[in-house]
């Protein structure tokens, strides 16, 4: 059963790290596409400095993890991504489905917004 507040999807992508801008590049449609969900709250992509060409993609959504594998993720601008990134994994994609805790679990401060574009 998932949480009454919500999912948090956490992918993990690992490339070769001579492709870390192809595949930026390659994200930032579906990085866009999914921002704009109404049922998407969160999204933000971290990039591993202990292991280059490591990303993690963190989702939270106000939908069931049963409502994001069968609705969410069949849409269709997923594809032109997963083609375009595929053949740079160096590991299999990882997707972890957290349940969500209450807001008392819960802080962003403005500050988390950081220093601004890069």
């Amino acid at each position: 059963m998932s949480s009454v507040h919500g999912t948090s999807l956490h992918v993990t992508v690992t490339i070769d790290p001579r492709n870390e801008a192809a595949f930026l590049e390659a994200l930032k449609p579906t990085f866009d596409a999914v921002s704009g969900e109404s049922e998407n709250t969160f999204f933000e992509v971290y990039k591993n400095s202990d292991k280059p060409g490591q990303f993690k993609l963190v989702e939270n959504w106000n939908a069931s993890k049963e409502w994001l594998i069968e609705v969410q993720l069949q849409k269709e601008y997923y594809k032109p991504y997963a083609d375009a990134t595929k053949p740079m994994w160096i590991e299999p994609l990882k997707l972890e489905f957290y349940d969500r805790l209450a807001p008392v679990f819960r802080s962003v401060k403005p500050e988390n917004t950081g220093p601004g574009p890069a």
